[in-house]
Parts: structure tokens; sequence; C-alpha cells
């Protein structure tokens, strides 16, 4: 039966009887058969050698997954040095000491496959004696159990349940002299379990069913170590070696399963080779247990006890024994989680230290829940992202619900000397610096001379010019739709915010072969046509701009594959598979002699630029400056990848900031500005529509995922921008946010934003996000959230936000201060400054600060909105690229299997 709820299991330790001489197998009764699941490779053929050699087996059944061809066809590939030519070989050899084999190709789970063929061994063959199950799978490519499929985890689990149960289910009636299950140490020690949790848990059912049935059946489940020369393989890794157990050799082994056999003392067997300087068993199985509520427990009161001459009271303490109280408990939680000792656990080491993600993170979060009855931010673990912060702010936040927990487990608790508790209790930092702190350390940049934006360009879905795009946004319009089939010429099921005729090009008048443009990124045409635009809307003609020191900065990435027969009829190839040629031919075609340079930093690419291009402006190293960034979605692949990472809306509608909020809608456009010094923009004559103040950039550093944010990354860059651009938080009206559909990084957002422009005063704050209207450009995320910005500078006009309409649960956007305007209307403030916030995957943060222009009196304006030449642009299809090329499409991910952008809503 199985063991009941409340029992305790331990490992209890048996002399080998092989140790003290050899064994001798009894005889196997030769008119009966021995099945051995798995039995055509690893342990399971080294079983059937065995037991044909040392037992007598006259009759063997051998299944397999592998149907191996026709018998009479098997003397071709003896001589193979393959698996299946080892495999043939073996079973010739096996079937030369005169026994009779039969393989069979059989999947368990499949009971009538299943009762079919051993109904036939019984006619043929004869009865069956005895059945070692050796059939076992594992799952070395996902690791982390959170993020496998259910097809992946059934696959893994159902040699050793389903297949045992239709093997016991049609063996049970037989005279069997043994059932033999060949499990696995993993399922009864856990830390050997780690990224093979499916495996564990399939091995732990053998184990359970064995004792359940043990009166039933001759049956006996060895939880196996590592073999070092058969099996699946050796273990070296250190987890393994710190546990004591080593690996065995094969004659070891087979030892060993002849002692178990024949001495038929238990239904769990861990037959161990151990090192007996680092064998403990009665601590391997703490982390399945109890272990930090008990086992560690126990230990840290007789450390602690041994000595004690003078405990502290409860009242002797107070407040402080409250916070050490709570970190010990945190200490214990987090221990449990991430299967460390809690000797190796800082109290101020940040969590992603100890390899921590988001899953785990959820996990912790729903038992503090549980303990405290709340409902957490889930974002508050990345805001405190160390046990001694999280402490602190726990302790001041619930602290009844936490001296519930003190009393609860007071008596278990051991007393610490007044001494110990002293040191243990570290003061209390502040992990949420106000602004001035912050700025206080940073160094005080000397004032640099602003840069001017004197043209701009865009294209993005519904909106193929710079004024169809501000009329989009003043009167907002969401241009987000179902994928055309003819796009990625197949049918797709996903919603976008698309182009139109990104196939259509003129070469003629860009001096481009046809051949060319037919094998090129038609990212890389689409830039040339914006870049045109872009001279002719700052009021330059193309004779104008040639050999002048003009820079080029363009966020982009290529994920273009021309087909072989269009690189091989292209005159110049390399302009088509070199990404660095989305920026180099601007500069090759308009003859620009600064630098070009394409730059990947995914959403936060173009702002990098900017910073690129403002510090080249600066120094004098050019005269003007390209900066841009573009996307396209060639094909679904993107769509596949953002909805196997489960972020992907299914919805037609991209909700940030907002309780609505399930996920991304892809975008893509191309944008570009013109960039000057102000001394330079003045002397020249040009229209400025706008004043870059600062860009500050940083990444995230390590956290608990590429796409993991980082809240004090976040503020420190915003509180760098300020510090940069001389301004104070209040004068900043408006922020263009990043926003990412995701609940846990909307929050942090916020938080950020919060924390560094309203902490300290209550002017108004409008945010608002350009994706609701054209989706998620990639690329050119940056490049659309200024240029919006830019517009809504130049008309002093905040445009609708076409969402943030239903309240976030865990943050209060009116208490914040922040605006959510659904109405177009006038910019409260008479100079307006706004902000840009963005980061991306990878965790390069950015920041800019953009100050609307106050025109001089004397200021001269020469420089105004050209006519662009007309294209003759036809269909230049890719007949032969992967882009037309219909691909499957990934199902989504079952319930439960999330990631870092939803993982607080799983239900642990």
């Amino acid at each position: 039966m199985l063991p009941e709820r409340d029992a305790v299991q331990m490992l209890l330790e048996e002399q080998d009887e092989s140790e003290e001489g050899a064994i001798t197998p009894e005889p196997f009764p030769q008119d009966h058969v021995l099945l051995i699941t798995g039995g055509t490779r690893g342990l399971g053929a080294l079983c059937a050698r065995h037991f044909v050699r040392h037992y007598g087996v006259k009759r063997l059944v051998l299944t397999g997954r592998e149907e191996l061809p026709p018998r009479e066809t098997w003397d071709n590939f003896l001589a193979d040095d393959t698996p299946l030519g080892q495999k043939i070989q073996a079973l010739r050899e096996l079937e030369a000491q005169g026994v009779q084999v039969q393989v069979l190709a059989l999947r368990l789970s499949e009971r009538s496959d299943v009762r079919r063929e051993l109904n036939n061994i019984k006619r043929t063959l004869g009865p069956i004696g005895g059945v070692l199950h050796c059939a076992g799978l594992t799952d070395v490519t996902t690791l982390a159990f959170i993020r496998k499929t259910d097809a992946e985890i059934q696959e893994v689990l159902e040699p050793k349940i389903a297949g045992l149960n239709t093997l016991y289910d049609e063996l049970c009636g037989e005279s069997l002299k043994f059932l033999v299950l060949f499990s696995s140490v993993s399922a009864i020690i856990p830390s050997l379990s780690a990224g093979q949790g499916d495996y564990a848990m399939a091995n732990a059912y053998m184990d359970y069913f064995a004792e359940s049935v043990r009166h039933a059946v001759p049956i006996v489940s060895i939880q196996w170590p590592n073999w070092k020369e058969a099996g699946m393989g050796e273990v070296t890794n250190p987890v393994y070696k710190e546990s004591g157990l080593l690996s065995i050799s094969n004659a070891e082994g087979l030892q060993l399963l002849d002692s178990i056999i024949k001495r038929k003392q238990s239904p769990v067997i861990l037959p161990a080779r151990v090192d007996r300087s680092k064998w403990y068993p009665e601590r391997l199985m703490w982390r399945s247990l109890r272990q930090a509520d008990e086992g560690n427990k126990s230990i840290r009161q007789s450390e602690v006890s041994a000595d004690s001459d003078k405990a502290v009271t409860p009242g002797q303490i107070g407040a402080c024994l409250g916070l050490a109280q709570t970190e010990t408990w945190l200490l214990g939680m987090f221990a449990e989680e991430l299967r460390i000792d809690p000797s190796h656990l800082a109290m101020d080491e940040p969590f992603q230290e100890y390899g921590v993600d988001s899953i785990i993170l959820a996990q912790l979060l729903q038992r503090i829940n549980r303990k405290i009855a709340a409902n957490l931010d889930p974002s508050i673990l990345y805001e405190y992202p160390t046990i001694q912060q999280f402490a602190s702010w726990l302790t001041e936040s619930y602290p009844a619900a936490l001296n519930l927990i003190a009393e609860e487990s007071a008596a278990k608790r051991p007393q610490m000397k007044e001494r110990e508790l002293a040191e243990r209790v570290i003061p209390e930092q502040s992990s949420n610096p106000t602004n001035k702190d912050a700025q206080d350390l940073l160094p005080s940049p000397a004032r640099s001379e602003d840069i001017a934006i004197v043209g701009l360009s865009c294209r993005f879905a519904g909106a193929e010019t710079l004024e169809a795009y501000w009329k989009l946004l003043s009167e907002g319009q969401s241009a987000i739709r179902s994928v055309p089939p003819e796009r990625w010429g197949h049918p797709a099921s996903f919603y976008a915010g698309v182009l139109d005729g990104v196939s259509q090009f003129d070469p003629a008048f860009f001096l481009i072969p046809e051949e060319d443009a037919k094998a090129m990124d038609p990212q890389a045409l689409i830039a040339l046509e914006e870049c045109l635009k872009l001279w002719h809307q700052a009021g330059y003609t193309l004779e104008e701009m040639k050999g002048k020191a003009v820079g080029v900065y363009l966020g982009g990435r290529s994920h273009h594959k021309p087909g072989e027969e269009s690189l091989l009829e292209a005159r110049n190839p390399i302009v088509a598979v070199g990404q660095n040629y989305l920026a180099a031919n601007l500069s090759q075609f308009f003859d620009l002699r600064g630098p070009s340079v394409v730059l990947d930093t995914a959403c936060s690419s173009a702002i990098v630029g900017l910073n690129m291009a403002m510090q080249a402006l600066r120094s004098g190293d050019i005269e003007s400056a390209v900066v841009g960034g573009i996307s396209l979605l060639e094909t679904d692949a993107v769509h596949r990848l953002f909805q196997q990472r489960g972020i992907l809306s299914e919805a037609p509608s991209f909700h940030v900031f907002d309780e609505r909020a399930d996920g991304v809608v892809l975008g893509e456009g191309v944008g570009m500005v013109l960039l000057k010094t102000v001394d330079h923009a003045l002397k020249d004559g040009d229209t400025i529509y706008a004043v870059v103040k600062a860009v500050a950039l940083n990444n995230d550093g390590r956290t608990a995922g590429p796409a993991t944010p980082n809240l004090q990354a976040q503020k420190d860059v915003m509180q760098a921008a300020l510090a940069k651009g001389g301004k104070r938080p209040e004068e900043i009206s408006y922020i263009e946010a990043n926003g990412s559909g995701s609940t846990v990084t909307d929050l942090l957002e916020l938080k950020a934003i919060q924390s560094v422009y309203r902490t300290d005063n209550t002017a108004p704050l409008g945010l608002g996000s350009v994706k609701p209207n054209i989706g998620h450009p990639l690329c050119a995320e940056g490049i659309a959230s200024l240029i919006k910005v830019v517009l809504m500078l130049k008309h002093r006009q905040l445009v609708p936000f076409l969402s943030g309409e239903r309240e976030m649960t865990h943050f209060d956007s009116k208490a914040a201060g922040f605006s959510f305007y659904h109405e177009l209307i006038e910019w409260p403030s008479p100079a307006p400054i706004a902000a840009i916030n963005c980061f991306a995957d990878g965790g390069t943060n950015a920041h800019v600060i953009v100050e609307s222009w106050q025109s001089y009196e004397d200021q001269v304006v020469k420089r105004r909105p050209l006519p662009a030449p007309e294209l003759n642009k036809r269909l230049f299809p890719r007949r032969d690229t992967e882009s037309m090329i219909a691909k499957p499409k990934v199902q989504s991910l079952p319930e439960g299997v999330v990631n870092i952008w939803n993982a607080y809503e799983v239900e642990v």
C-alpha cells in the first residue's frame, strides 16, 4: 500500500551479500520466457547477455522503440559500425548461444498491441517467467520543467507509468519469478532530479507502484545510481559527487542486480557504492520532505544551543527580532526552492546571482501569499531583489501576519544569543533612493550643446507618410489587423501592424541592378526610400548632401536569407547578405562621408544610435546625422518565436498599463530623423522641430533572464538622463513609455517612473505609448516613439492613448499622479518637455529628454519641406527566398507553461 500522508521516508542501510562473496543466481526455467523492455540497447541489452550467460535463459523477448529491418536482411548490417549494426550483431551473438530471440518494436502504452504480442509469445515460445522493465526516456533538450510541453512530459512518463500499468495488468496472473523495475536515484534524491523533473516523477511512480503491489507479485523497483559504462551516460557533475554516490561499473551493477533478485528483501532498493566521507543518507531526502522546517532547524538548534549561556527573549529584542525572524523564514523558503544549502545564501545578494528565474520567483510569491493571506504585487521581488531588502519591506508592510507566523513557529525555532543576533541584523539600507541621492552619485557633466532635430520621415502601419502618421495618432486610430495571406505567401492567423507594398521598388532611381534588388533585404530598399524622403522633408536636395560629413546610424536586424538562384544572378551579392549594407547603402547612394553603422540592441536600437550620433556631432566628427530604425516581418518566424515564448497576444488589440494586457502585437515600419547641433542648424537656416537635451543608456546586467527587467537599472537610466539634461523631474509633463503588454514589466516600468518623476512632487504627468496604434515595431520602436513625441511637441498637443482604461490590480495610476489621455488635448505646459523610455530584450535601457523648440526673434528659416521625387515603383517578388516559404505554425503553449512575461499568473 502507498505510504500514509504523514509517513516519513527514510533510507535504511543493509549489508550487500555480494560484498561477502560471489552470488550464484538461481537457474531460470528453460521453458519460460524472459521479457526485457528496452532490451535492444543500453542496460537492457547488457542484462540480456548477462541472463543468458549466468541464468541459462534460452527464450528471450526484447522490446524497443526502433523497428529493426527484416531478419533475412540482418547479415547486411553486421559489418556496419552503427547503432543499428551493433544491435543486430548483439542479437546474432545471443542466437549463436542457442537462444531463441524475438525482437518487438512495441509502444508499451498501446494496451491492445501489448496484449496481442504477449499472447503470441505465450503461444509460440512459452509462458513468461520473468520481466526486466528497463525501458525509459529522458528529455535533455528542455530542462526547465515549467517550460516543457504536455507532449514532451508525456513522452518521458509513458514507458515507466502507462507502460508499467499495461505490463502489470497483462502479466499479474503469470507465475513470474521476478518483476524488476529499473528506477533511478533521481526519484528519491531531489538534488539529482534538477532538469529532469519528469524523469524523476516517472521513476518515483514505479517505486510507489512496487510498494503497492508487493504482496501480489515478486516485484522490486531498483533506484539505480549512475552506470559509468552502460545506461544513459556517466554523470560527473558536482551535485552527484557531493551526494557521496559513486558511479558503478557494469560488473558491479550486474552483481548488485543478482543480489537483489536472490534476496527478495524489499520492494524498493537503492544499491549504492559510496564515498563514506561524503555519504550522509539522512540528509539526501531533506528537500523532498520538511528539511528546512525540521532537519535544518534541529541542526541549527544543536549548533546554537551547544554554547548558549544567555538567550534573548522576544521582548528584549523587539522589532529587530521581527526582521531577523522574517529573514530566517525567507532564507529557509528560498533555500528550499533553489535547492541550495541555507549557509550558501547571502542576505544581501541579488536573487539572480543564484540562478533564479521568474518561474521560481512566481512560486515563491505564491507560497508567501498563502502564508500571509495576501495578494502581493507580482513585481515586488524585482523591486526588492535581495532577502534583506524584501524582508525589510515585508516586515514594514505586513507586521501582523508575520507576527502570527513567528508565534506558530516559536516553539520550533532555537533562541539566539544577543551577540549572534546583533551580527545577523544588518542595518536596513534604502532600496529606493531619492532623485537627489541618486544624482549625487552621478558625475556632474559639463553642459553640452543641445542637438536639433531638423528633419523627420517615417512609414508605419496605416501611415505611409509623416503627415499620415500624425493623422493616425491624433485621431486615435489603430492600424493593427490580420496579416493578409499575400504578405507571407500563405494564410496566417496572426495580427500585426504591417506595411503595404513592401515588395515594390524603383531600382533604376537608386542605381541598383534589378538582379541585385531581387536578392536584397527589402529593409535595405525601404531604408533608401525613406532616407530620400528625409532629405526633402528637411528641405535639402540630393546634390546639396553629396560629399558631406553625414553619419548614418540605423537600428535594425536582418533575417534575410536570399535563395541561391538570386545570389548567383546578382551582380553584387555582398549587398544582399551583409547586414551592414542596411546603412552602408545610404552612404553609398547619397555619397555621405560620415560613418555608416547598423546597431542591434533590439527595441532600444534606434535610441542607442541617437546617442552615438549626438556624441559624434558634439565632438565635431560629423556635421549632421541620419538616425533611424527599421523592422520588417519578412516571414511569420518572429510571430512563432513570440508565441513559443508565450508573450504573443492572440487579440487584435495591444493593451499596455491596462488590466487587459495579454501580450505583444507585433508591428513593422521605418523612421528617420536628421540631426545637427543647434548652432549648426541655426547657421544653416533649418527648421528645428524639437531639441534633444540628453540620452542616457545602461543595461540591466544579470537578472533572472534575458528579458527580465531590472527596476533599479530603469530608475538609474532615468535619473542619469535628467542629470545630463539639467532637468528636474517636475519639469517633464509627458513620458512616452515603453509599455510591454505584460503585467509584471508594465508594473515595474510604472513604479520606476513614479519613483523618479513623481515621488517628491504632484505635478501632472501624462503617460502614453505608440504600440496600441501600430503594434510593436521591434528595432524601429525607439524611432517610432521619438517621432511621435517630436510631432506632439511641434503641434503642442497630446494624442489619445488607446489603452490604460482599466486600472491595473496592483497599481493606482491616479494616486501616482499619472494621466492617460484618451482624447486629443492641448499640451498643458507652455514650454513642453517630454521623456521617452525604451528598454529591450538583452537589457539595454534608454531614456531620452526632448524639449520643444522656442524660436528666436531673429531666427532665419531657409529650409522647409520640398516635394520628393516620383518613384517608378514596381513589384519585385523574391521567388526563391525563405520569405515565401510557408512554415508550420507552433501550437500555443499548454496551460501552465509560461515565461518571464507572465509567470506571476501561474497557479503553483
